[in-house]
């Protein structure tokens, strides 16, 4: 991985530069270190720009000049007045992809703007985005010249360097863009390589090294607990379902956050099968939210935050085997309810609901669940969509968003759509029969479970593994929404590391 460091000296030895350029009126204007580098080389750097007909300073356009044996990488930032943590992020990451083949980088990128600990803490965050690689276990990796640099330094003011506030700043961002690198790599790893037991020894091991106490249920465990979701949905594959909990902070438990996170690590459809060929191709990625919830989780502890959590990751996979439960069972969860499954693609729902029950038995402040059931409520690849039961926490995670550039949107809960989710033989069904299923009514359904419990519902379909390249991020996982749990859980800790 790339090492990221924060540095107050003038210049630094590098193989390339990564510098800041606005969209003028007329033309690009040049950002921090433009001048100062272009004097040392001898070079008129934004008169080299400028002769680049197709860049014209918008957010995250990259263009490649040579001055005096160093590479300029110029990266646009959009009108000057316009500028925040979000393009700032974003031109990281496309200058960081652009900068591969190069083992030294530097960037000015941290300079911009009149906040210094957001700059920085931006900056840290798109340029590990970019410098993510997907590295298959047991194969060799990437030739140096197609790469992601050894190592970026963020050049600042060598007082601002040593300012505690922009310190903090640089080790959130750093947490955040690294531990999004860990979940895009399981994300990417394929299902034969990372089944429920897999996973689980992941993130034994990852809890073991952040100090976040991890407990593996399986078998017996669960039946006693009630799990008849993750059970019933795993029940097809040789490959056993299990559930993670994860528990970490030291603050009060009455302040304890439950978090459920899905973590279909092959979804086949069951017996009712994907009815798109081309979707079934990256179910891999139907664990998604679960290694959200873990990363964030995880990046949490690495900051020392001491807000409560407990939080259950729900792994199984979801195959047409011998075994495999059928459209018509009954299943129960540990609060009790029982659902009639009517589609077996429908499972995500289910092993949610298995851990929303649950969680709600415990009294927790409140509950979140993530997961890739639907199209996230229809809002398009650059959101998530949330649903929720109390307005104030709802506002709260997807204010958390905002704030960490991982952002969604809140949709409306309806409790009359539960008419269309009755059942004959069991107190709810998973998927509705009489309208088309969505996000709205896996919603729907989900809420059930959650009791008086202050609750949100993420659905992450859409933005957590993207089919096509959307600038900055390239086709595959994005981690989303792991940011925006992270800042969630940064901001209710007693000590406000962010």
């Amino acid at each position: 991985m790339t090492l990221l460091q924060l540095s107050g000296r003038a210049r630094v030895g590098a193989d390339a530069v990564i510098l800041p350029f606005f969209q003028g009126v007329r033309s690009i204007v040049p950002g921090p270190g433009v001048a100062e580098l272009g004097a040392a080389c001898g070079t008129d750097l934004a008169a080299a720009v400028r002769a680049d007909r197709a860049f014209d300073g918008g957010v995250g356009q990259v263009s490649l000049v040579l001055g005096s044996g160093t590479v300029v990488v110029a990266v646009g930032l959009g009108p000057q007045q316009l500028v925040g943590a979000d393009q700032l992020r974003d031109a990281a990451m496309a200058a960081t992809r652009r900068c591969r083949g190069y083992r030294r980088v530097s960037t000015t990128l941290a300079q911009v703007g009149p906040d210094a600990a957001g700059a920085v803490r931006a900056t840290a965050e798109g340029v590990l985005l970019g410098s993510y690689d997907y590295q298959a276990v047991g194969r060799a990796p990437r030739p140096a010249r197609s790469a992601a640099p050894e190592q970026v330094v963020l050049l600042i003011d060598a007082a601002l360097s040593r300012d505690p506030g922009v310190q903090h700043a640089f080790t959130h961002g750093s947490a955040a863009g690294r531990a999004t690198s860990w979940i895009r790599q399981l994300v990417e790893t394929p299902g034969g390589a990372l089944t429920p037991a897999d996973f689980a020894d992941v993130l034994r091991g990852r809890a073991r090294e952040v100090g976040v106490k991890a407990t593996v249920w399986s078998g017996r465990s669960l039946a006693s607990r009630g799990f008849g979701g993750v059970l019933g949905v795993g029940a097809g594959s040789r490959n056993e379902p299990l559930v993670v909990e994860l528990r970490a902070g030291s603050g009060p438990d009455a302040g304890t956050l439950g978090l459920a996170g899905k973590g279909i690590t092959f979804d086949s459809g069951g017996l009712n099968l994907k009815r798109d060929p081309d979707e079934i191709s990256w179910m891999k990625s139907d664990m998604a939210a679960a290694a959200a919830v873990a990363g964030a989780v995880f990046a949490a502890a690495e900051l020392g935050c001491d807000t409560p959590v407990r939080a259950l990751l729900l792994l199984a996979e979801n195959m047409p085997g011998g075994g495999a439960g059928r459209p018509g069972d009954v299943l129960t969860h540990p609060d009790g309810r029982t659902t009639e499954v009517t589609d077996t693609d429908c499972e995500g729902r289910l092993v949610l609901a298995d851990g929303i029950a649950f969680l709600a038995t415990t009294n927790p402040a409140a509950i979140i669940d993530v997961g890739t059931l639907t199209d996230g409520g229809g809002v398009g690849n650059a959101l998530w969509g949330a649903w929720g039961t109390d307005p104030e926490l709802t506002s709260e995670v997807v204010r958390a968003g905002q704030v960490a550039g991982d952002p969604g949107w809140e949709l409306p809960l309806r409790r009359e759509y539960e008419q269309y989710l009755s059942s004959r033989v069991a107190d709810i069904v998973n998927c509705p029969q009489d309208v088309p299923d969505s996000g709205q009514m896996a919603a729907t359904y989900l809420r059930t479970f959650s009791g008086r419990t202050p609750w949100v519902h993420i659905d992450n379909g859409s933005s957590a593994y993207l089919e096509l390249d959307r600038d900055p991020w390239p086709e595959g996982p994005t981690g989303s929404p792991a940011r925006a749990l992270l800042q969630l859980l940064v901001a209710r800790s007693s000590d406000r590391i962010d």
